[in-house]
């Protein structure tokens, strides 16, 4: 059962890739978010065989079948990293062991499962949005702010539904502490160096992304998020000068760093917090 649920999870993952792939496409061209899939070079429409998630794009050698014009490689590429992110998710949020164990043992009541169901739906449309986010930026130069906004409204749905604390004032106070003041720091933090750089050196698209972060991860997590997205993208902009593809006051969308950050942060930030503090803190 737990297998299977993986191997549904990733496949689930691969066919969202696809979806947000023309979903970007679309909202980059201006098409309408109906009718059937198609190339974007010759506008054929395209079959089902044409669109299987990956394998159709291999089969075809990068190519489009009717045109033979090239198929970017980031078409599979969105596709396996939403299939790797969803199993990552089901693992971490530790969904496929609770459903697994439910299937096997009736271990959770109905209740619990509803509420495990809702909350791990939250994670995955949340997922889906990042990589819509990080893609639009990548590709564009521009933050899909109703994209955003959506996110943290998921965001804010998930943190209700996860809470199974008392009903009272310093419950909840403890409970979405660590939020508001995740969110005003990384909010704050990028305003400010907006205002400061009279927005040369920080979108207000990017302000978006840093109170979606803070409401997403929470104190400390989103501070390795950040950490995690300024060295990467430095990394990234130094290569490019370095390599003569951008000079220094070349624009690099910043939304994919931060993105991969928040990703780098949900995963694997509490063994770097544990391992910071070990080692510096001598906690």
């Amino acid at each position: 059962m737990f297998l299977l649920i993986l191997l549904s999870l990733f496949v689930f993952g691969l066919c969202l890739g696809s979806f947000i792939n023309a979903q970007q496409y679309r909202i980059e061209v201006g098409k309408k978010n109906t009718g059937r899939s198609f190339c974007p070079k010759c506008k054929q429409k395209l079959v089902w065989y044409d669109l299987i998630p990956v394998f159709s794009w291999v089969f075809l050698h990068g190519k489009c079948r009717y045109c033979r014009k090239p198929i970017s490689w980031h078409y599979p590429l969105v596709e396996l990293l939403t299939g790797f992110i969803f199993v990552g998710v089901g693992l971490k949020s530790g969904f496929i062991v609770k459903i697994a164990d439910y299937f096997a043992y009736n271990t959770t009541t109905n209740r619990g499962l509803i509420i495990l169901l809702v909350s791990f739906i939250c994670l995955l449309l949340i997922s889906v949005c990042f990589i819509l986010i990080a893609l639009h930026d990548a590709k564009t130069g521009y933050v899909l702010s109703a994209i955003v906004y959506l996110t943290i409204i998921l965001s804010l749905v998930y943190l209700i539904v996860s809470y199974s604390g008392n009903l009272n004032i310093n419950s909840l106070w403890l409970y979405f502490k660590p939020y508001l003041l995740s969110t005003i720091i990384a909010g704050g933090m990028f305003y400010l160096i907006y205002f400061i750089s009279k927005g040369k050196w920080m979108g207000a698209g990017d302000i978006e992304i840093a109170v979606m972060m803070g409401i997403f991860l929470g104190w400390p997590n989103v501070s390795i998020s950040l950490y995690f997205a300024f060295i990467t993208g430095a990394i990234y902009g130094s290569i490019k000068v370095l390599d003569h593809k951008a000079g220094l006051k070349s624009a690099i969308p910043f939304g994919p760093f931060l993105i991969a950050g928040i990703f780098f942060s949900y995963f694997f930030g509490v063994q770097v917090f544990s391992t910071y503090a070990r080692i510096f803190l001598g906690l």
